[in-house]
């Protein structure tokens, strides 16, 4: 089976796909998997998905010729929850896979891979992950938004994403980070973090007083349901009430 994701560039909605590929995997076998050329932005996506050992194969769009029965996964469909602790994404993702016809059971405890690095990685500080400026982003929201934090270390983007797996993974403290694609990623490490949100972080008429309003009228508290695990070591914290 060829796989097509073309719904989405952006790292953290990739990303929440994730527990389903892994669940068909599981289902149905390996399977070549196909993801969108702008994805490359991404240092090490490629390497970094191959190491999850899902697929066959992973390629972006532009490297091969798509043809015939080229099923594709999409999260633009109905947002039902079959799990209330399930990202909404996630079920979306689930929900599409299921009204094309393929029954599986969504793997709600996938964990990401990453490969033993043997890297420093400073016990004494807080590892925080911004969001980034690179690149063709969505300007609604603010980025560098943690760029205040002193005495911390910075996650480097162009560092690939098995090498910063491993830093933040690795790290005894809790994560830091905001709603951006790598505390997705730390979701999927199950790693413990805080995920630190201001309204001022949004343009003006996204905000809604001290809370927002994004994604056709979703307030913060559904927005962090929409990416994470209920059940897992994400924390949305206040940058009000940031401690560390």
């Amino acid at each position: 089976m060829q796989l097509y994701l073309n719904s989405t560039a952006n790292l953290g909605d990739f990303l929440n796909a994730m527990p389903v590929l892994s669940g068909m995997s599981k289902k149905f076998g390996k399977f070549e998997f196909i993801i969108r050329n702008e994805m490359k932005k991404f240092k090490g996506l490629k390497e970094f998905l191959n190491y999850q050992e899902l697929f066959t194969n992973v390629s972006f769009d532009d490297e091969i010729f798509l043809y015939g029965n080229v099923t594709t996964i999409s999260s633009w469909t109905r947002e039902d929850q079959k799990n209330p602790n399930r990202p909404i994404e996630t079920c979306r993702y689930e929900n599409w896979m299921h009204d094309t016809g393929y029954q599986f059971e969504v793997d709600d405890d996938f964990k990401i891979r990453y490969p033993d690095l043997n890297l420093f990685v400073d016990q004494s500080k807080y590892y925080v992950g911004d969001r980034w400026d690179v690149g063709n982003i969505d300007t609604r929201r603010a980025t560098k938004v943690l760029s205040y934090m002193d005495d911390c270390i910075f996650i480097d983007y162009t560092k690939d994403l098995l090498t910063n797996c491993y830093y933040i993974a690795e790290s005894d403290k809790p994560f830091i980070t905001n709603l951006t694609g790598i505390s997705v990623l730390a979701d999927l490490l199950k790693k413990e973090q805080w995920i630190v949100w201001k309204s001022e972080d949004w343009n003006p008429e996204f905000r809604n007083g001290k809370d927002i309003n994004w994604d056709n009228g979703k307030n913060i508290d559904m927005i962090f349901k929409k990416h994470f695990y209920s059940n897992r070591k994400s924390k949305l914290v206040h940058a009000d009430d940031l401690q560390y």
